[in-house]
């Protein structure tokens, strides 16, 4: 298979810095990410060097001469590029006033490599407004509950397995809230050190701790009259919950090493991939934390259990890498599109979305076949149909051959010699067999590999994770 060619995958990227030795960090950081870089060292000079280099993201300071950071991202967002305002010197209120204006995000100086990596998957992670795609039943429940809660402040928490857009949801709810024209500012909670969370969110005055050189605006600060979006509130420690519970309550909180209370305007939507009321009965997240988010419950389904948005999302991944990589892709072809349903879609929409990117960098024109597809998507069999069970089709359980009544009993292949069940003359509840069939070529499959789960499911066709799905969803051990 050929190599996707160099300047197809590299992300450009315009740094707008003039301190050189703060350029040339960014610069290293950057092509060891494997980014196209461009450098400029004020506002004036971005402007020149814009439509040459045609930047995916800028990256700015704030003060500079001739332009500073008010110029450059007056720019990118008349250019409709992302821009991120490197903060540390400049006013608590000048890097709030720049995310309003339509900064996408910032960076503090100074920053780590891992600070600067997260960002960049952070900013390129994130779809244009709009995305919110999915027509399926279970996805408008959520769309019905997202727009009649989006233009109040209750405080929302989003739920669903990781991958399957709880980040978007909680901007579409923002950009249809009273609250649009204000910040939205995302803060990862499992990311940030448990010693670090308190100057992270409230912000730190000069001198409030050792190597605090400079005051520091916190999360809630820069969220100001907009959302703050606490992802993987799941992974928030529990000495700190008690904390964000007092401000979410009373609305205020202390700047550390400030003295003084500040108040919060700000709407807070959390999400997480964790089964929360779990962790409040086994006592690792508070009860009365969980109550003060969960005012409203967003239930965001698998893709699994929405299989038939997987053409819509197809169409807009496709789309979206299309404008990305300057790409022709006119659509999927049939038969992609069959095993991209039937597939299971661990990583959920997000995994969806870095498969379509993958295959349009690979083939860059006309419909999407195969290249670039993914071994563990070409190669999966799927599940059965329960007409393909029932029935003793050559796809039941995930590609293994038909059952011939209880002839696998003894741990033999199933269906040796056999024919396919018969209906009886009284009917069947057809769900409860199809149920009880799988749950009986499990069990086999566990007993003959010893319990190995990864071997039982190759025997089965399935990937490990549906196998494990599976399994709790029979209440058997995994």
């Amino acid at each position: 298979m050929a190599a996707v060619p160099e300047a197809v995958t590299k992300r450009r990227i315009l740094i707008v810095e003039d301190d050189p030795d703060v350029r040339r960090t960014l610069e290293r950081c950057l092509v060891r990410e494997g980014c196209e870089v461009t450098s400029a060292v004020d506002g004036k000079e971005a402007a020149e060097k814009i439509d040459r280099a045609r930047p995916e993201m800028i990256i700015t300071d704030l003060e500079m001469p001739r332009a500073g950071g008010r110029e450059v991202v007056a720019l990118a967002v008349q250019r409709r590029v992302p821009v991120v305002v490197l903060t540390g010197h400049g006013s608590v209120q000048t890097a709030v006033e720049l995310m309003r204006a339509g900064a996408a995000n910032f960076l503090t100086k100074p920053f780590t490599p891992e600070t600067l990596r997260s960002l960049l998957s952070d900013t390129f992670g994130r779809t244009k407004p709009g995305d919110v795609v999915g027509r399926e039943e279970s996805f408008q429940d959520v769309l019905d509950i997202v727009t009649a809660v989006a233009e109040t402040d209750a405080t929302i928490l989003i739920t669903g397995e990781s991958g399957t857009g709880k980040e978007v949801v909680a901007r579409a709810i923002h950009r249809a809230s009273k609250r649009a024209k204000g910040p939205f500012v995302a803060v990862n909670c499992g990311a940030i050190p448990e010693a670090l969370l308190e100057s992270e969110l409230f912000g730190h005055a000069r001198g409030a701790f050792t190597g605090a050189t400079h005051a520091r605006a916190g999360r809630f600060q820069l969220a100001e009259g907009g959302t703050l979006f606490l992802d993987e509130i799941g992974d928030m420690p529990l000495a700190f919950q008690v904390k964000l519970l007092r401000v979410m309550q009373e609305r205020q909180f202390e700047v550390l090493g400030e003295g003084t209370t500040r108040s919060a305007d700000v709407r807070v939507i959390a999400a997480t991939h964790r089964d929360l009321p779990t962790m409040v009965k086994a006592g690792t997240f508070r009860e009365d934390f969980y109550y003060r988010l969960n005012v409203v419950d967003v239930k965001l389904p698998p893709l699994r259990d929405r299989a038939g948005d997987i053409p819509l999302l197809a169409e807009h991944f496709t789309a979206v890498a299309n404008a990305r990589h300057q790409t022709h892709v006119t659509g999927v072809a049939p038969s992609l599109m069959e095993k991209l349903q039937r597939y299971r879609w661990p990583g959920n929409v997000r995994e969806l979305g870095n498969v379509i990117e993958r295959m349009v960098i690979f083939q860059k024109r006309g419909l999407l076949e195969h290249a670039g597809l993914p071994p563990t998507i070409e190669s999966y069999a799927g599940d059965a149909t329960v007409e393909e069970v029932a029935t003793g089709g050559s796809a039941a359980v995930g590609g293994a051959a038909p059952v011939a009544g209880d002839g696998a009993a003894d741990g033999g292949a199933a269906g040796d010699g056999g024919s396919a069940p018969a209906l009886p003359p009284e009917g069947l509840d057809l769900r409860a067999t199809v149920a009880q069939l799988e749950e009986t070529l499990i069990e086999q499959a566990l007993a003959r590999t010893g319990g190995n789960r990864n071997a039982a499911a190759q025997l089965l066709g399935l990937n490990r994770t549906t196998l494990v799905e599976k399994l709790k969803r029979t209440k058997k051990p995994v």
